[in-house]
């Protein structure tokens, strides 16, 4: 809604918003749990327990107070973010996602076991009170927002501890889907209620306000690969990285240390496809191998360069 479709007054200590109703001359007062008015452009949201949400644009004050380093980041389940230091950010991301998730599927199983009983009885007074008392949404409309805010709290704290020590943040391109990807049911569960999403808008938000660059490169093959010669001759088990000469790193810690070398890597851009990816690393190990490389200058090249900062999301930011 345009700021010129709506006027904005006080009563009783809070600010109020008429807007224009659907008959014509019809005027709508809307109650607002603020003592500032809104200003410029709002979206006005009806949900579904007959709540009324607000959105405001606000501008974004932006600061130069990031760090100083080039540091990459995995973007991770059990925690937020692990950078190249080897630090994890966000650890508790992992467990209220899992509870979150588990908790979902119970309550789930016993709303479908009510609704079923409704469905089934002949008494119409029991399956209207079963629909009206057991079935409702608000409740559970309510648990999800808070765990959603916990989430974004989570996210957006580990990103600025990211952003502290970093004036460059390398970070993997997940726009794409996974495809094939199966790790049963309830693994499954868990990582459609991963926050990618939010994780990314952390980092597009939080960077662009303290002054710090997103880069964002390419994710083939980032998990599997050494990060000590950035070659392709590992294997990835759970939490652990098997090196070829039996050295077991952080899998993770070990992701985000191959992030940054991809912004130099000559042979691997943002959008090159992982079939591409997929060949030229095992041709690099074999040349390793015979000695024709130097793990120190191709694997992991030298000097970074400059790549697309491109989001991964819009440029618009509301607050509520």
């Amino acid at each position: 809604m345009r700021s010129d479709n709506y006027t904005t007054f006080h009563l009783g200590g809070r600010v109020r918003i008429k807007i224009p109703g659907l008959e014509k001359g019809q005027r709508i007062a809307i109650p607002l749990d603020t003592t500032v008015a809104p200003t410029g452009t709002l979206r006005i949201i009806l949900k579904d327990d007959d709540r009324i949400e607000v959105h405001t644009t606000i501008e974004v004050e932006a600061k130069q107070d990031c760090g100083e380093r080039t540091i990459g980041v995995d973007k991770g389940y059990s925690e937020v973010l692990v950078d190249s230091d080897g630090d994890h950010h966000g650890p508790e991301l992992g467990a209220l996602l899992t509870d979150t998730s588990d908790k979902l599927k119970a309550k789930y199983r016993r709303r479908a076991k009510l609704r079923a009983l409704a469905n089934n009885t002949r008494n119409p007074r029991k399956r209207e009170h079963i629909r009206r008392f057991n079935l409702g949404r608000r409740k559970l409309d309510r648990q999800l927002d808070q765990t959603q805010a916990r989430i974004r709290d989570t996210v957006f704290q580990a990103v600025h501890t990211v952003v502290d020590k970093a004036a460059v943040i390398a970070a993997e391109d997940l726009t794409a889907p996974m495809s094939g990807k199966s790790f049963g049911k309830n693994v499954n569960r868990r990582l459609a209620a991963w926050t990618k999403g939010v994780i990314a808008e952390a980092l597009d938000s939080v960077s662009s306000r303290r002054g710090s660059t997103v880069v964002l490169v390419n994710p083939a093959y980032t998990s599997q690969m050494d990060s000590r010669t950035g070659c392709l001759d590992g294997k990835r088990q759970g939490d652990q990285f098997h090196c070829s000469d039996g050295v077991v790193l952080q899998a993770d810690e070990n992701a985000a240390r191959n992030v940054p070398a991809r912004l130099s890597d000559p042979d691997i851009e943002r959008f090159t496809p992982f079939q591409r990816v997929k060949a030229i690393l095992p041709a690099r190990t074999e040349r390793l191998r015979l000695g024709l490389l130097n793990p120190d200058s191709s694997c992991s090249p030298g000097q970074p360069r400059v790549l697309s900062t491109e989001s991964e999301l819009p440029n618009e930011h509301f607050r509520v």
